[in-house]
Protein backbone atom coordinates (compact mmCIF):
# COMPACT_ATOMS: atom_id res chain seq x y z
CA UNK A 1 0.00 0.00 0.00
CA UNK A 2 0.74 3.48 -0.66
CA UNK A 3 -0.19 6.48 1.02
CA UNK A 4 1.07 9.90 0.81
CA UNK A 5 0.50 13.35 2.83
CA UNK A 6 -0.20 16.38 1.35
CA UNK A 7 -0.41 20.27 2.49
CA UNK A 8 0.56 23.58 2.48
CA UNK A 9 4.44 24.00 4.85
CA UNK A 10 3.12 24.49 8.13
CA UNK A 11 0.22 22.08 7.89
CA UNK A 12 0.98 19.39 9.97
CA UNK A 13 1.30 16.60 7.90
CA UNK A 14 4.72 15.44 8.49
CA UNK A 15 3.51 14.88 12.25
CA UNK A 16 0.89 12.99 10.87
CA UNK A 17 2.73 11.09 8.71
CA UNK A 18 5.08 9.97 11.85
CA UNK A 19 2.11 9.22 14.11
CA UNK A 20 0.67 6.76 11.21
CA UNK A 21 3.64 5.07 10.60
CA UNK A 22 4.01 4.36 14.79
CA UNK A 23 0.24 3.37 14.94
CA UNK A 24 0.50 0.81 11.71
CA UNK A 25 3.76 -0.54 13.37
CA UNK A 26 2.55 -0.79 16.77
CA UNK A 27 0.09 -3.34 15.04
CA UNK A 28 2.43 -5.29 13.64
CA UNK A 29 2.43 -4.01 10.11
CA UNK A 30 5.83 -3.29 8.33
CA UNK A 31 6.16 0.64 7.78
CA UNK A 32 8.42 2.82 5.45
CA UNK A 33 8.24 6.49 5.91
CA UNK A 34 9.82 8.63 3.39
CA UNK A 35 9.78 12.19 2.33
CA UNK A 36 9.89 14.40 -1.39
CA UNK A 37 12.06 15.56 -2.15
CA UNK A 38 14.55 13.54 -0.92
CA UNK A 39 15.07 9.68 -0.04
CA UNK A 40 17.84 9.04 -1.24
CA UNK A 41 21.37 10.57 -1.58
CA UNK A 42 20.90 12.65 -4.14
CA UNK A 43 17.48 13.05 -4.20
CA UNK A 44 18.29 14.41 -0.65
CA UNK A 45 21.40 16.94 -2.56
CA UNK A 46 18.46 18.07 -4.94
CA UNK A 47 16.44 18.85 -2.21
CA UNK A 48 19.44 21.13 -0.78
CA UNK A 49 19.11 23.11 -4.09
CA UNK A 50 15.28 23.81 -3.92
CA UNK A 51 15.07 24.65 -0.35
CA UNK A 52 17.89 25.64 1.36
CA UNK A 53 20.19 27.46 -1.73
CA UNK A 54 18.52 30.97 -1.64
CA UNK A 55 19.12 31.73 -5.30
CA UNK A 56 16.20 32.50 -7.78
CA UNK A 57 15.38 28.96 -9.59
CA UNK A 58 13.50 29.20 -13.25
CA UNK A 59 9.62 28.07 -12.57
CA UNK A 60 9.97 24.86 -15.15
CA UNK A 61 14.00 24.37 -14.26
CA UNK A 62 12.22 23.61 -10.50
CA UNK A 63 9.70 21.55 -12.01
CA UNK A 64 12.78 19.53 -13.75
CA UNK A 65 14.33 19.25 -10.38
CA UNK A 66 11.47 18.29 -8.46
CA UNK A 67 10.74 15.22 -10.92
CA UNK A 68 14.74 14.29 -10.99
CA UNK A 69 14.79 13.85 -7.19
CA UNK A 70 11.16 12.26 -7.97
CA UNK A 71 12.79 9.52 -10.27
CA UNK A 72 15.02 8.75 -8.06
CA UNK A 73 12.96 8.32 -5.30
CA UNK A 74 10.43 6.30 -7.03
CA UNK A 75 12.62 3.80 -8.87
CA UNK A 76 15.04 3.50 -5.41
CA UNK A 77 12.69 3.40 -2.54
CA UNK A 78 9.40 3.67 -3.28
CA UNK A 79 8.50 1.11 -5.89
CA UNK A 80 11.17 -1.51 -3.74
CA UNK A 81 9.64 -1.41 -0.40
CA UNK A 82 6.40 -1.75 -2.01
CA UNK A 83 7.75 -5.14 -3.23
CA UNK A 84 8.96 -5.92 -0.14
CA UNK A 85 5.71 -5.81 1.29
CA UNK A 86 6.09 -2.46 3.44
CA UNK A 87 3.43 0.27 3.87
CA UNK A 88 5.03 2.95 2.34
CA UNK A 89 4.50 6.35 3.36
CA UNK A 90 5.75 9.29 1.83
CA UNK A 91 5.10 12.98 2.68
CA UNK A 92 4.47 15.01 -0.20
CA UNK A 93 4.62 13.42 -3.70
CA UNK A 94 3.95 14.38 -7.02
CA UNK A 95 0.20 16.08 -6.21
CA UNK A 96 2.95 18.69 -4.30
CA UNK A 97 4.19 19.74 -7.85
CA UNK A 98 0.57 20.26 -9.45
CA UNK A 99 -0.09 21.92 -6.43
CA UNK A 100 2.84 24.31 -6.06
CA UNK A 101 4.30 24.47 -9.39
CA UNK A 102 0.93 24.22 -11.27
CA UNK A 103 -1.23 26.36 -8.56
CA UNK A 104 1.61 28.68 -7.27
CA UNK A 105 3.76 29.26 -9.91
CA UNK A 106 0.70 29.41 -12.29
CA UNK A 107 2.37 26.91 -14.69
CA UNK A 108 -1.44 25.27 -14.91
CA UNK A 109 -2.53 22.13 -13.38
CA UNK A 110 -2.81 20.33 -16.67
CA UNK A 111 0.39 20.96 -17.76
CA UNK A 112 1.78 20.12 -14.41
CA UNK A 113 -0.17 16.75 -14.88
CA UNK A 114 1.26 15.86 -18.33
CA UNK A 115 4.43 16.46 -16.88
CA UNK A 116 4.21 14.21 -14.29
CA UNK A 117 2.19 11.67 -16.42
CA UNK A 118 5.59 8.87 -16.17
CA UNK A 119 5.13 8.98 -12.33
CA UNK A 120 1.55 8.60 -11.98
CA UNK A 121 1.13 5.77 -14.36
CA UNK A 122 4.09 4.40 -12.16
CA UNK A 123 2.84 4.82 -8.49
CA UNK A 124 -0.52 6.73 -8.18
CA UNK A 125 -1.30 6.48 -4.82
CA UNK A 126 -3.77 4.24 -2.75
CA UNK A 127 -5.21 6.97 0.00
CA UNK A 128 -3.98 11.03 -0.78
CA UNK A 129 -4.38 12.90 2.71
CA UNK A 130 -5.03 16.82 2.16
CA UNK A 131 -4.22 18.72 5.24
CA UNK A 132 -6.26 21.99 5.15
CA UNK A 133 -4.99 23.56 7.79
CA UNK A 134 -6.10 27.40 7.95
CA UNK A 135 -3.63 30.20 6.76
CA UNK A 136 -3.66 31.73 10.45
CA UNK A 137 -2.91 28.44 11.78
CA UNK A 138 0.09 27.42 9.61
CA UNK A 139 1.57 31.30 10.07
CA UNK A 140 1.78 30.81 14.16
CA UNK A 141 3.23 27.37 13.60
CA UNK A 142 5.98 28.70 11.32
CA UNK A 143 7.03 32.20 12.79
CA UNK A 144 9.75 31.18 14.68
CA UNK A 145 10.79 28.64 12.01
CA UNK A 146 13.98 29.07 9.57
CA UNK A 147 12.03 29.80 6.10
CA UNK A 148 13.27 27.45 3.32
CA UNK A 149 13.23 29.22 -0.19
CA UNK A 150 9.58 28.14 -0.62
CA UNK A 151 8.18 29.08 2.67
CA UNK A 152 9.36 32.97 2.35
CA UNK A 153 7.75 33.31 -0.96
CA UNK A 154 4.05 34.42 1.43
CA UNK A 155 0.84 34.66 2.09
CA UNK A 156 -0.54 35.34 -1.27
CA UNK A 157 1.62 32.35 -2.84
CA UNK A 158 0.42 29.84 -0.25
CA UNK A 159 -3.20 30.87 -0.87
CA UNK A 160 -2.97 30.12 -4.65
CA UNK A 161 -1.03 26.50 -3.39
CA UNK A 162 -4.04 25.55 -1.25
CA UNK A 163 -6.43 26.28 -4.27
CA UNK A 164 -4.45 24.16 -6.44
CA UNK A 165 -4.78 21.13 -4.29
CA UNK A 166 -8.20 21.84 -4.21
CA UNK A 167 -8.59 22.17 -7.76
CA UNK A 168 -6.94 18.61 -8.62
CA UNK A 169 -8.85 17.38 -5.47
CA UNK A 170 -11.89 18.18 -7.94
CA UNK A 171 -10.60 17.19 -11.29
CA UNK A 172 -9.44 13.70 -9.86
CA UNK A 173 -12.48 13.09 -7.20
CA UNK A 174 -13.60 10.00 -9.87
CA UNK A 175 -10.09 8.66 -10.00
CA UNK A 176 -8.50 9.22 -6.84
CA UNK A 177 -8.63 8.54 -2.89
CA UNK A 178 -8.24 11.65 -1.68
CA UNK A 179 -9.26 12.69 1.90
CA UNK A 180 -9.74 16.20 2.94
CA UNK A 181 -8.66 16.99 6.65
CA UNK A 182 -9.58 19.78 8.67
CA UNK A 183 -5.73 20.43 9.83
CA UNK A 184 -7.21 22.86 12.52
CA UNK A 185 -8.08 20.09 14.69
CA UNK A 186 -5.99 18.97 17.84
CA UNK A 187 -3.60 16.63 16.57
CA UNK A 188 -4.87 13.42 18.30
CA UNK A 189 -7.75 14.07 16.88
CA UNK A 190 -6.38 14.50 13.18
CA UNK A 191 -4.56 10.97 13.66
CA UNK A 192 -7.80 9.34 15.15
CA UNK A 193 -9.19 10.43 11.80
CA UNK A 194 -6.43 9.17 9.16
CA UNK A 195 -5.71 6.06 11.49
CA UNK A 196 -9.65 5.17 11.17
CA UNK A 197 -9.46 5.62 7.41
CA UNK A 198 -6.38 3.39 6.52
CA UNK A 199 -7.46 0.66 8.98
CA UNK A 200 -10.46 0.87 6.65
CA UNK A 201 -8.91 0.46 3.62
CA UNK A 202 -6.20 -2.12 5.06
CA UNK A 203 -9.76 -3.94 5.69
CA UNK A 204 -11.24 -3.71 2.16
CA UNK A 205 -7.86 -4.90 1.16
CA UNK A 206 -8.24 -8.07 3.22
CA UNK A 207 -11.20 -8.52 2.30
Amino acid sequence: MFITFEGIDGSGKTTQCQLLKNSLESKGFKVFMTREPGGTKIAEAIRNILLHIHEPIEAMTEVFLYCAARNEHLEKIIIPKQAEGYIVISDRFYDSTIAYQGGGRDLGIDKMKEINKLFIEKATPDLTFFIDSSLNTIEKRIENKELDRIEKEGKEFMIKVRQGYLDLIESEKNNRNFMIIEGDLEIREISNIILKRVEGLLENDRG
